[in-house]
């Protein structure tokens, strides 16, 4: 629970706060420069998006490569974002078998690097259930979770993983929302909506377990957080995570490309801000 209860304060805020390196993203690559800057903004905790041409998210080697230049600034790993790791071309039985192996590397390096959320998009139908129980049985034991995201296409929206999840039931698999994913019919993000972010939020319900926040304007999401022009309901985002008790990262996740350097400022003072809409 909440120290206030019913909202956060700015240190625990901070505390659970992390960002996505997608941040960097067309601006500048992965690096201990970049890291050192994520630090400067007091930003110590990230998400690892996958990159396979700078590391290889399956491989310890790599991994500790990676791990050695994020302490050397103070950064810690939460996540992976394994988004590239998906079964949408697998067509045999080896290959499925094959691509489980790599999800089971993926998620062994997260956890010797003290990460603990594997996100993934789980976007193929057949043969996703049967892995994900195999991965599932994989990590008991451990405190690795496993999230898949909510897309805006049919049968990967809130209320399908909600479903997916209940099905599955498995304690160690949940979801992660993504702000800028969910559109209703007529197009809007249910999200910058008053009134209807809170009720997506708690549809989640005890399956939230990530949650990746940016900013959402014009349409789109993936821009600078908490600036002029941002739709995103914030507060009653913030109010009903604390209300349902969520267990998770506050993952920031601005795209580098739609952002500048100033985007680290932005978020480095998140905490104050959004405690400050209490």
């Amino acid at each position: 629970m909440t120290e206030n209860g019913d909202y956060y304060t700015a240190d625990e805020i901070r505390q659970r706060l992390s960002i996505s390196t997608l941040v960097f993203q067309g601006y500048r690559s992965f690096s201990e420069q970049a890291l050192q800057q994520l630090a400067e903004n007091n930003i110590t905790r990230i998400e690892l998006v996958e990159s396979r041409d700078q590391y290889d998210l399956g491989d310890i080697r790599s991994m500790r490569l990676v791990d050695d230049a994020c302490r050397k600034c103070g950064i810690e790993v939460a996540a992976y974002h394994a988004y590239l790791t998906t079964f949408v071309d697998v067509e045999t039985e080896a290959q499925r078998v094959d691509r489980v192996d790599l999800c089971r590397r993926q998620i062994d390096t997260l956890l010797e690097l003290g990460g603990t959320f594997w996100c993934c998009h789980a976007q193929a139908e057949g043969v996703v259930e049967q892995s994900y129980q195999e991965l599932a049985r994989h990590i008991e034991g451990t405190r690795a979770v496993i999230a898949v995201e909510n897309f805006n296409r049919p049968g990967i929206q809130v209320e399908d993983r909600v479903q997916l999840l209940d099905r599955w039931d498995l304690p160690d698999v949940g979801m992660i929302l993504d702000v800028a994913h969910e559109f209703k019919a007529d197009g809007s993000n249910p999200l910058a909506l008053a009134g209807e972010a809170s009720t997506t939020v708690a549809r989640c319900g005890r399956h939230l377990r990530h949650i990746h926040l940016q900013g959402y304007r014009d349409g789109g999401g993936h821009h600078p957080p908490l600036v002029s022009g941002d739709e995103i309901q914030w507060r009653e985002i913030f109010a009903t995570l604390a209300a349902i008790d969520y267990p998770g990262e506050f993952t920031f996740e601005p795209r580098g490309l739609l952002a500048n350097l100033e985007t680290l400022d932005y978020i480095g003072r998140a905490p104050e801000r959004l405690a400050a809409l209490r």
